[in-house]
């Protein structure tokens, strides 16, 4: 495949989209129509059959060499595709995918049993989704070895009977901290699984710990982000790695020697209170027995957290955003120096007052500036009731 001259590719018909890929890009991918050409290698009607064998003459330098080992082609070796064909299934049974990632747009039950795909990703929104599995094992190295479940993940429905794959997963949460934390649907077809990466976002709805607790062989545990009831991790007696990223608040998590079994610890970008004492702990357990790559680094402050992912502002228009933005790292650097509630409240009033005079607040907006209160009084060190924080916003806000 000539890198550097355009070519057609017979994709929904003959030419019918032409490409031209830039060298060294192993990945294709597929939007829908409406979405930004400039985001996409290709646009096409997301109920459109795709032609998957149009990919069959294509090569990565390597995979010309040897053509012969790929009779039907070896690039992409990445695809995103926004859309609800399922060709690339059946596609998969007689060419390796090493990623797929996949945005469906509507109910689907899909057979991954026999399919070539080393690690699948799947987004639920509003449509509830069926998924049979396989997975990589001595016999198949070419099948299912992860799988990432995205969005609503209520809506999806596995069915397995010994297919236990490597599962991320990666829930819709709501973005506001203070509503009750987000507990994992019962997912009973993968009780048995024994690798688990979870991620949500590091400021937005906690993740209840507790909700893992459907997963008793856990060995791998990876959770991402803003993580609550730490203490009931405990209870997974066979960890044998946990990794803790990005998370504010580790208050009660259990102590490293809870774990007989623990080979590796990786605490990054998190709460420095606990992370202070779990670093003090993991210097203990080295002394005491062999482990694999461990550390604890990175601890942050809360008001860290905040500045960094705490901005509700940034999707605004630019001129709006910018002097939101600057108005909240303001509001923010004096609650960080506040000796009473009533500093508080005087930088929140500063940060209204300012948002009041911008134009074209809305909804939306109105929505964005009250999070951005409640984000900073989270970061302050006294205890400030949620209706207290309403109230000083109402009271000051004229939008």
């Amino acid at each position: 495949m000539d890198r550097n001259t355009p070519i057609y590719v017979s994709l929904t018909g003959t030419n019918s989209h032409q490409i031209k890929i830039p060298a060294g890009q192993g990945n294709f991918s597929i939007g829908r129509i409406g979405m930004d050409k400039k985001k996409f290698d290709v646009l096409v009607e997301e109920n459109a059959v795709i032609n998957w064998d149009a990919f069959n003459a294509f090569y990565t330098p390597n995979g010309q060499q040897n053509a012969h080992l790929h009779p039907y082609g070896d690039w992409p070796r990445f695809f995103y595709y926004w859309g609800n064909d399922q060709g690339f299934i059946e596609w998969s049974k007689k060419r390796v995918i090493e990623d797929f990632s996949w945005r469906p747009t509507q109910a689907i039950c899909l057979d991954l049993s026999h399919a070539q795909i080393h690690n699948f990703s799947i987004k639920a929104d509003q449509h509830p989704i069926t998924l049979v599995l396989n997975h990589a094992d001595g016999e198949n190295k070419k099948g299912l070895y992860s799988l990432h479940l995205a969005g609503h993940i209520e809506h999806f429905e596995i069915i397995t009977a010994a297919a236990y794959p490597h599962l991320r997963i990666e829930p819709t949460t709501n973005k506001d901290p203070m509503v009750s934390a987000y507990h994992l649907p019962v997912m009973k077809n993968l009780a048995a699984i024994t690798s688990l990466d979870l991620t949500v976002k590091p400021l937005g709805q906690a993740f209840d710990c507790e909700s893992l607790l459907q997963f008793p062989n856990l060995k791998n545990l990876n959770l991402t982000g803003n993580i609550t009831n730490t203490a009931s991790l405990k209870q997974l007696q066979q960890l044998e790695r946990i990794g803790i990223r990005y998370a504010v608040n580790l208050e009660g998590f259990p102590v490293l020697n809870t774990w007989e079994n623990l080979r590796s610890f990786i605490g990054w970008n998190i709460d420095e209170k606990t992370g202070k004492r779990l670093n003090a702990e993991l210097k203990h357990l080295v002394k005491e027995k062999q482990l694999d790559y461990s550390s604890v680094s990175k601890l942050r402050s809360s008001i860290w957290f905040t500045t960094e992912y705490g901005i509700p502002f940034e999707n605004w228009e630019s001129n709006n955003a910018k002097i939101a933005i600057k108005a909240y790292k303001s509001a923010l650097k004096e609650i960080s120096k506040a000796k009473a509630k009533q500093d508080v409240k005087g930088a929140i009033i500063e940060l209204i007052e300012i948002i009041n005079t911008l134009p074209n607040i809305e909804t939306v907006e109105r929505e964005d500036t009250g999070l951005a209160v409640l984000q900073l009084v989270e970061a302050s060190t006294f205890d400030i009731d949620q209706q207290t924080v309403n109230a000083w916003f109402d009271e000051i806000r004229d939008f």
